[in-house]
């Protein structure tokens, strides 16, 4: 159950939260940060979906059934969370109006759509995959997740992680270059000034 909970719900979440930041971040060395921290949660989701893969089918129908129970409630707190609806009530706004506005916001959407991007193919790929899991889903509106392959997805996250540095390490060696054209103009000035 731990490693339901952290390699597979909340490495998910970390992933969804993480890229959409890195996605729409203009600035070069938080990009970069993230990239680097996708990178590391991917291994841990990795790590969870091979050590539960296997240990799920062994696992018997009862004890299958619970953790499906944990997954769809853990799912339903996530979405929730993010609705906000205690923040709304504290604030003494109009928590229906607000809660409706959430769900129809289209970065909420997206952000909903990548929070379960990873976590349903996953959750798809280690066997659990009953039919509570999947009207939840549905009821969630992330059921389409499922044909996703968390191995391209995977990949994809390690190729941005390595155009990031090849970005980064292309804007030192310009520097690099500048700073070296600089000095040779500025030796060749004082040069030409001491000869005169």
């Amino acid at each position: 159950m731990p490693y339901l909970g952290m390699q597979v719900l909340i490495e998910g979440l970390a992933l969804a939260a993480f890229g959409v930041h890195r996605d729409m971040s203009n600035n070069p060395l938080v990009t970069q940060l993230l990239a680097y921290v996708m990178q590391d949660e991917a291994r841990h989701v990795a790590f969870g979906r091979l050590a539960l893969r296997d240990y799920y089918k062994e696992l018997t129908s009862a004890e299958l059934a619970d953790r499906e129970e944990f997954v769809v409630e853990g799912c339903y707190l996530m979405r929730n969370r993010f609705i906000a609806r205690e923040v709304w009530e504290r604030m003494g706004f109009d928590v229906q109006e607000c809660v409706e506005f959430t769900e129809r916001s289209p970065v909420q959407q997206a952000f909903r759509t990548l929070l379960f991007s990873r976590i349903v193919p996953c959750v798809k790929d280690i066997g659990l995959w009953g039919p509570k899991i999947q009207r939840a889903y549905t009821d969630l509106g992330v059921i389409d997740a499922a044909e996703a392959n968390l191995d391209d997805l995977m990949r994809n996250d390690e190729e941005i992680a390595e155009q990031v540095d090849e970005q980064k390490y292309a804007a030192e060696l310009a520097a690099r270059r500048s700073e070296v054209d600089q000095a040779v103009t500025e030796g060749a000035v004082s040069e030409g000034a001491a000869a005169t």
